[in-house]
């Protein structure tokens, strides 16, 4: 049997990109016509059910256009059985939503609730307790899938931690995981693995890199599984070093670099990273200029700082000195304030905007 775990979609979310307003509502109707894409492979690679471990949507309260279109793949499907367990983001979205469910989901309630399909067993609940796997009971005869969502840790505790060494020795074969947005696995014991899916797109900075899902193979003898890329545009946070780099013409030549091969139908950062000389001209309206067209969404975050050694200034009595002096003797402020100072100061007098960033 084919299995599909997913989890972490938050369709009907905000965002927490940068996005123009147009590039905003684009991005909403792709997060969901993906749902309906992740579907469709499914059924393509002929999987028999869908585990969603939690946070299908953003929030209880989902737009009408979000919820019908969503319940309109899932009944559409009807091949498939959806396992649908609720998560801390969409809590009771489906059931407030006041619409007939499709008759191929299967949902979980606070308790520990079962479904069998074929030869497996699902066992799932909502709510996370301190003692919840000493209730949990599993057939010997078939392989057996949990589906939680929460944080993985060494013990339970409520609402989120899932513990997993309290997880093991209780016949479990796969521990579909919902919560965190990268794709991670880890031994339960000797029968059984851990695995959180990742979102199968992410939204924000803070889930950059590979996004997918993960499919589960399960027959008479082993359960194993695999992570399938699945995003269909990617954030990525390219970091640019800034040290030793003395002109702005090698930051334009540097960034090529760092840039070359990522798709033009991605969302972008680039970050300027290490510490800078004091007579480097950090032009990054020109950087933005040069890139902001060449991806979906483009963005500059300026993390570097300056290479400034009081020291040196001691006995320099020219008014740059005198500055880094002053600044660099202010008991009041803390290191990086006094930094932050001292490149504002700098970039005035080389004639730049105050900060860059």
């Amino acid at each position: 049997m084919k299995i599909i775990h997913t989890s972490d979609i938050h369709l009907d979310s905000p965002l927490t990109t940068r996005l123009p307003g147009t590039q905003v509502r684009e991005r909403r109707r792709e997060l969901l016509s993906g749902f309906g894409r992740l579907v469709k492979e499914a059924r393509t690679l002929g999987a028999e059910a869908i585990i969603i471990a939690g946070d299908l949507f953003d929030g209880e309260r989902v737009s009408k256009r979000a919820l019908d279109t969503t319940l309109d793949i899932i009944e559409y499907a009807r091949d498939i059985t959806f396992l649908y367990l609720q998560g801390n983001h969409d809590g009771n979205a489906l059931a407030l939503s006041g619409r007939a469910m499709p008759d191929n989901i299967r949902t979980f309630g606070d308790e520990w609730t079962y479904h069998r399909i074929g030869g497996v067993t699902f066992a799932g609940r909502n709510s996370i307790t301190q003692n919840m796997f000493n209730e949990l009971s599993l057939p010997h005869s078939t392989k057996n899938i949990v589906i939680l969502h929460g944080e993985l840790r060494d013990r339970c505790s409520a609402p989120e931690s899932i513990g997993i060494k309290d997880a093991a020795d209780r016949g479990i074969d796969y521990l579909a995981l919902g919560h965190y947005h990268s794709y991670s696995s880890e031994a339960i014991d000797g029968r059984g693995t851990a695995v959180y899916c990742g979102t199968p797109e992410g939204r924000g900075f803070d889930e950059a890199g590979d996004k997918g899902y993960v499919v589960i193979s399960a027959d008479e003898t082993v359960v194993t599984h695999s992570f399938k890329s699945f995003a269909g545009r990617k954030l990525h946070i390219a970091q640019l070093p800034l040290d030793g780099i003395t002109k702005a013409s090698d930051i334009m030549t540097q960034a090529a670099v760092t840039l070359k091969g990522i798709p033009s139908c991605d969302i972008v950062r680039l970050e300027l990273v290490g510490r800078y000389s004091q007579n480097l001209w950090k032009d990054t309206d020109s950087l933005l200029r040069e890139y902001q067209n060449k991806f979906y969404y483009f963005e500059i975050k300026d993390s570097s700082r300056i290479a400034i050694n009081p020291e040196d200034y001691k006995h320099d009595m020219s008014l740059k000195g005198e500055f880094i002096r002053t600044v660099s003797a202010d008991d009041s402020l803390d290191e990086e304030t006094k930094e932050r100072i001292i490149a504002c100061g700098i970039n005035a007098l080389m004639g730049e905007d105050l900060f860059d960033n």
